[in-house]
């Protein structure tokens, strides 16, 4: 397969992957959140915690308990409003899609590598 073939069919995926229900989806709630700055800094607020707190765990650092418990019950207020939870839903669901054809990929391209 010459290169620029494989560079349509990425397009062509890339395509695909935009006019999936998940992905859709996605983007409508996420408009929906930049309607609402305080709900959008409230989950922006979650999301730098949660960075945190899975960068120092990939490092090894033990979390501190009550950190998780702060972040547990921020994630729960914030699924309490209905935009918030169809937001977290509709990018799980976004994830989910891409993950599952990453690894699609990543298969087809580990099959071929020798010693595999």
């Amino acid at each position: 397969m010459e290169i620029r073939k494989t560079f349509d069919i990425a397009h062509q995926l890339a395509r695909a992957l935009t006019e999936d229900p998940a992905y859709i989806d996605y983007i409508k709630v996420q408009k929906a959140i930049e309607e609402l700055p305080e709900l959008k800094e409230k989950i922006r607020a979650f999301r730098e915690k949660q960075t945190t707190i899975n960068q120092r765990s990939i490092v090894g650092e033990e979390i501190d308990g009550e950190l998780i418990q702060e972040i547990s019950l921020e994630y729960a207020k914030l699924n309490a409003n209905k935009t918030a939870a169809d937001f977290f839903r509709a990018e799980a669901e976004f994830v989910l899609v891409f993950n599952e054809v990453q690894e699609i990929i990543q298969k087809g391209v580990r099959d071929g590598f020798v010693g595999e």
